[in-house]
């Protein structure tokens, strides 16, 4: 008797067993099914296998500020619009980046340190002095990433002052290269079209050139950007699209780089040069492999 209850228990347990993998499995393929570029860059083998999580790199977000509802890792915070502290996101663009960055459920660099600037308004507009102003402070606050997920097809020469002095701090800059290609006469904007820039395009779904990237011998690398999942202002979940989403990639992946190479090390052109020695190929474009950039 003891035997056959023993052996009933097994099977019970094997039963609950076999079920609890069942719905792991099915959660898994439902958030990668709405999470398909953190699938594709392999992020959750960099967390869990590698431990990468951007420990210590910090990373300035020059944007719509953020959301209050949003769960991260902000260290700081200014509204260049006002001159004041109060960085809450009235927009969306800034709270969706900041998810994809540096959230604990579906960011890149989920532990990295964020230092949010509020510098576009509600229309996503913004002047180019409080984006210099902007990146000013970031640079006081000795960030080692600046992302700046947005473009002006009017180069200035204020804006790119202030751009070579971020990477004259050994400061990377990462900006995204516009949704423009569906129109005439399309080119990549500022600051992404300057060359000590990291000009960002996306990819679609399928794992290739999406359509509304802006093209233009400037473009350097390719990541996700189509119908990624990350949060509304509300704090829900929201599907978008763009270049500027790739350029969040961007910079959660190279904090993930420097988490693991000493910042002392970083010279522009020399990682430029790794990127895409690393990245895979695709008709000519690079597109970023996290794996075999920082697991070779």
């Amino acid at each position: 008797m003891r035997l056959i209850k023993l052996v009933s228990s097994l099977m019970c347990g094997l039963i609950i067993f076999s079920l609890y993998v069942m719905y792991e499995k099915k959660s898994t393929e439902a958030f990668y099914q709405k999470n398909w570029g953190y699938q594709l860059l392999q992020i959750e083998t960099l967390h869990q296998k590698y431990g990468l999580t951007g420990k210590k790199v910090k990373i300035a977000l020059i944007d719509t500020g953020v959301s209050p509802s949003l769960h991260i890792n902000v260290v700081k915070g200014i509204n260049v619009l006002d001159d004041s502290t109060n960085f809450q996101d009235d927009h969306g663009h800034g709270t969706h980046l900041a998810g994809v960055l540096g959230s604990k459920q579906l960011g890149i660099a989920p532990d990295s340190e964020l230092y949010i600037v509020k510098a576009l308004d509600d229309n996503l507009q913004g002047d180019i002095s409080n984006i210099v102003k902007s990146i000013e402070w970031s640079i006081s606050q000795k960030v080692d990433i600046i992302l700046m997920p947005f473009g002006t097809f009017n180069d200035s020469a204020d804006l790119k002052k202030a751009i070579d002095l971020a990477v004259s701090h050994k400061i990377i800059v990462v900006s995204s290269v516009g949704n423009y290609e569906l129109q005439e006469n399309s080119d990549i904007t500022y600051p992404a079209k300057y060359d000590n820039v990291i000009a960002v395009g996306a990819l679609n779904n399928e794992g290739e050139l999406w359509k509304g990237t802006t093209l233009g011998e400037e473009l350097d690398f390719l990541l996700p950007g189509q119908y990624i999942n990350s949060y509304s202002l509300s704090g829900d979940f929201l599907l978008s699209s763009g270049t500027s989403i790739s350029s969040a990639y961007m910079a959660g992946v190279l904090a993930l780089y420097l988490e693991k190479n000493k910042k002392e090390e970083f010279d522009f052109d020399k990682l430029l040069e790794e990127l895409k020695n690393q990245s895979k190929q695709m008709e000519g474009f690079h597109i970023v492999d996290p794996v075999q950039l920082l697991i070779k």
